[in-house]
This record gives structure tokens, C-alpha cells and sequence, in this order.
């Protein structure tokens, strides 16, 4: 990635700006904060930054990544507009994170089928029809809407080879595109060796959401002058809905795969227990996230990040949604068409992940391990 600069003055932090431009506004409004460190014990932004007195290379995304959008640092800023100084590293930070998804992604030129709304859209409609044609080759045009038995097995519509090809596609494709992007984002940051210590305890933090309640005085989210919690249960209501659907994919593979007994599975089984709680919790979290989004102050927002927000949400209920669909109309001739819709957005969801705003799990992870084995060495 290319050397940052530093920028002469304040600079309205806006989408269009270059990345040299965007970096070097950073880079000032980092350098008042570490002059000033009265924010040093909110959350690991601060601290981390005090350990770099001259802010280059990847420090910008190191600290950018680093940042949960707590939005505590704005409301103790005693340097926020209109203060000639004009700190306000909420969205500046935002809109770096979205510079380094756009930056670090692989390819450049995201893929026609994957990039924008018009995108996702075409992506959707392909993927639906590889999924019908699969099922149509399997049971006809009449089989798709018949009952396929008092509790469906998905291996009536398609064939357990089939749907593995047709998910391990896209599936490894992500995984290479993330795992460039993450290599990439590594080096610029630092590189060198991954510690385990570094990343057990990032671990821990991000599954508890450590750096969400700033200093302990809960995020400033939706508004800018009074914490509130709602935002902390939110989020960890999507990310472990969204965990017990993985123990759900993982549990039916082990019943199937090592104990030999293949779907379906009845209602009192754990990968149909944790469906369903998981897929509650999905939309529970994503539309609760998705109204105080929409009540969140515009002056700490930055809307190209707010847009990438609200889509990953409304997709990540639309899942959970078009699985719980697929669980309750098991035993109805709805059952084939609500599967494979469920199935369709599944792929469309795997192939774009690279290019959506899942990946800042990676970068945060990254960023906490970076932190983590930093403070280990000056400790």
C-alpha cells in the first residue's frame, strides 16, 4: 500500500476522497489525539496509538481496525467541531475501514455478478437458476412443488454430491479472496509471526465485545450525548445467532457424515434446536441494529459505511429468514421452492462475502491480535 501523508488542515472526511487524502487526515487528527491522550483509557485505540509516535505505513488501518465505532472518544473530545482542531475520528476511522475493504480485497475489480445492488441482484437470479435447474434434473418442474413426505429431506430435491459441489464453489472461493486480503492487511500492519498468546486473547475480546462499551460507559450509539447498552446485546445477539446456525451446518454434518444418519432431523435434535434459536437471534439482532441505525446521529456516520451496514444486516436476515422458512415448511408442498430460495441466497451470500462488510471480523480480529502482541512485547 502506498505511504500516507499527512494533510495540511481539516478535511471533510467524504465519500470520493483519495486514499493519500484520506490517510493524511487521519493522520493529523491522530496526532492532536495522541498529543492530548485525555481519551487514552476508553477503549485500545488510544493506548495503542501513544505506542506510535510517528504514524505511518499501516498504522492508520491498524488503529482504524482497532476502533468498535463506540463513539465515546467524540462525546469526551474537548477538540470536536466547531474547535478549530475538528477531531471527530468516529466516521474519519469508519470511512478508513472502508477504504481498507475496498483496498484489500482481491480482485480489484470486484466480479459483475457481485458488485453493487444491480450486482447482488444478478448474482441472486444465477444462483437461483443453477439451484432449479439442479432440482428440476432431479424431480421435474412438477416435483418442485410436491411433498417430498410428512418431514422433507433436501437430498429429494438435490443429490448430497450435487449440493456439495454447488457450496463448496463458492465457499473456497471466499475463503481464497479473505484470506489474500487478510494476508495482505497483515503485512502493511506489521507482519511477522502470529502469536498464540496474541490471539487467544483477541479471541476473548471480540467474542465478548470488550471495546464496544468505550470506557465502560456503554457505546454512544444511536445517539451522540447519551450511552445506552442496546446496541452491545444487539450485536451479540446476531453474532451468536449466527454462531448456533454454524453449530447447526456443523451438527448435521457430524450426524450424517460420522453417525450415518442423514436428514432429516426432528424437531428435539441439535442441529434443529439451534437452527432455530440461531435464526431467531439473527433477526432479532439484525432489525433492532437496523432501527437504531437508523436513528444514529449523522455527524459521527459515515454513510458510505452506513450503507454497507444496512445491507449486510437486511442479507443476514434475509438468511436467517429464508431458513426458518425452510424449517417450518418441511412437511408442505411449499417446502421444494422455499428450499431452494434458502439455498440460492446461500450461495449468492458465500460468493460475495469477500465484498460485503463481513469481512471486518477479519480486519478486527487482526487488528486485536496485532494489539494483543503488541502490548505483550512492551510489557
Amino acid at each position: 500500500m502506498a505511504e500516507r501523508f499527512a494533510s495540511p488542515g481539516p478535511v471533510p472526511v467524504e465519500i470520493g476522497l483519495s486514499r493519500a487524502v484520506l490517510d493524511g487526515e487521519a493522520v493529523r487528527q491522530l496526532t492532536v489525539c495522541n498529543a492530548c491522550r485525555y481519551c487514552e483509557g476508553l477503549c485500545a485505540v488510544f493506548p495503542a496509538l501513544a505506542r506510535r509516535s510517528v504514524l505511518s505505513g499501516g498504522d492508520v488501518s491498524q488503529i482504524a481496525n482497532l476502533c468498535h465505532d463506540c463513539r465515546a472518544c467524540y462525546d469526551a473530545c474537548m477538540y470536536s467541531p466547531p474547535h478549530e482542531f475538528a477531531i471527530n475520528l468516529p466516521p474519519l476511522l469508519s470511512a478508513v475501514r472502508a477504504a481498507d475493504y475496498r483496498d484489500y480485497v482481491w480482485p480489484h475489480r470486484v466480479p459483475r455478478l457481485l458488485r453493487g445492488w444491480s450486482g447482488v441482484f444478478a448474482g441472486a437470479l444465477a444462483s437461483a437458476a443453477v439451484v432449479v435447474a439442479a432440482a428440476v434434473a432431479k424431480v421435474g418442474p412438477a416435483g418442485l412443488v410436491r411433498r417430498h413426505g410428512a418431514v422433507a429431506s433436501p437430498y429429494a430435491l438435490i443429490s448430497y454430491p450435487v449440493l456439495l459441489v454447488l457450496l463448496l464453489v463458492p465457499v473456497v472461493y471466499a475463503l481464497f479472496v479473505i484470506g489474500a486480503a487478510a494476508r495482505a492487511y497483515w503485512r502493511d500492519t506489521g507482519g511477522g509471526r502470529l502469536r498464540v498468546r496474541g490471539l487467544r486473547s483477541a479471541l476473548w475480546q471480540a467474542a465478548s465485545l470488550r471495546y464496544l462499551r468505550g470506557g465502560g460507559g456503554e457505546c454512544y450509539y444511536p445517539e451522540d450525548e447519551r450511552p445506552s447498552r442496546a446496541r452491545w446485546w444487539l450485536h451479540m445477539s446476531v453474532a451468536y445467532g449466527f454462531g448456533l446456525c454454524t453449530v447447526s451446518t456443523l451438527a448435521a454434518a457430524v450426524l450424517q457424515d460420522v453417525l450415518d444418519t442423514p436428514p432429516p432431523y426432528p424437531w428435539l435434535s441439535v442441529p434443529v434446536l439451534t437452527g432455530v434459536v440461531g435464526g431467531v437471534a439473527m433477526v432479532v439482532g439484525c432489525v433492532g441494529l437496523i432501527g437504531l441505525k437508523a436513528r444514529s446521529s449523522e455527524l459521527t456516520s459515515f454513510s458510505a459505511m452506513t450503507v454497507k451496514d444496512y445491507g449486510f444486516l437486511a442479507a443476514l436476515a434475509y438468511l436467517a429468514l429464508t431458513g426458518l422458512a425452510t424449517l417450518l415448511t418441511r412437511g408442505t408442498a411449499a417446502y421444494g421452492l422455499v428450499y431452494l430460495l434458502h439455498l440460492a441466497s446461500v450461495l449468492v451470500a458465500f460468493a460475495a462475502t469477500p465484498y460485503t462488510k463481513f469481512v471486518h471480523i477479519v480486519y478486527r480480529l487482526l487488528a486485536l491480535v496485532r494489539d494483543n502482541m503488541e502490548r505483550g512485547a512492551n510489557g
